[in-house]
């Protein structure tokens, strides 16, 4: 708790700024305080990504890949490039925050923002049913 003081001490004294007491949410970051710890989840901001991508009352997977999905560079038409890269950009920012257990899955699709395809999509549709089903 020291060193929280003396960092806004610090930043008191060398920047025009207020306190305004605890945050609990940050940039789509749910945080809370325990006893002698934090936790933090986004689950608002995955809420909003799955209504954006309209799986509510989707069904839930256990993982978020599973092996028997074969992702290849796309040879045929391009679906939905601009959503597609949307979708990754978001999936990217869960997974630096709070989800590393996607880093996998979500750095192999990064590959295909170019040319997507519909398997893609669905490795796309499990990962947010999967963080549907594990978000707190």
């Amino acid at each position: 708790m020291l060193g929280i003081k003396e960092t806004k001490l610090y930043l008191t004294f060398n920047f025009k700024m207020k306190n305004l007491c605890e945050v609990n949410t940050i940039l789509g970051i749910k945080i809370s305080k325990h006893d002698n710890d934090f936790s933090m989840n986004q689950s608002y901001y995955i809420n909003k990504l799955l209504t954006k991508y309209n799986y509510i009352g989707i069904k839930e997977a256990t993982t978020p890949y599973h092996s028997s999905m074969k992702l290849a560079k796309n040879e045929g038409k391009v679906v939905a490039q601009l959503e597609y890269t949307s979708a990754i950009g978001s999936l990217m920012y869960v997974l630096h925050c709070t989800r590393p257990d996607i880093a996998f899955i979500i750095c192999k699709l990064a590959r295909f923002t170019n040319k997507p395809s519909m398997d893609h999509w669905k490795a796309i549709d499990r990962v947010l049913n999967y963080l549907k089903k594990t978000m707190c």
